[in-house]
């Protein structure tokens, strides 16, 4: 399911846009669902990220509502989480997510 996932998001974020990247791992971080869109925070965020966050979007499609479950599950297992997100823009939205064992 890993792999499956792994490589949905290497190809969707490929296809989608060139500006996408997959920044440092994340090794502290904290999820948080607030008005319908679930933030990921942490310190390890890159520079351009406003507020030290990036933000799943909880517009009801089944791709965000899996993401926020993977990012739950790594959450409640205490894993590091890899991710990709768009540099061109301060609000940080992550369109991939990996887990990876400590």
């Amino acid at each position: 399911m890993k792999i499956k996932f792994f490589i949905f998001t290497l190809l969707f974020s490929s296809l989608a846009n060139a500006e996408r990247y997959w920044p440092a791992e994340l090794i502290n971080w904290n999820l948080n669902l607030n008005n319908g869109v679930a933030y990921i925070t942490s310190k390890q965020f890159p520079k351009h990220c406003t507020y030290s966050r990036a933000q799943i979007n909880m517009n009801g499609t089944e791709f965000n509502k899996a993401m926020y479950a993977y990012a739950l599950s790594a959450k409640a297992r205490d894993k590091k989480l890899r991710y990709v997100i768009d540099r061109t823009h301060s609000t940080c939205i992550i369109s991939g997510l990996q887990e990876v064992s400590r």
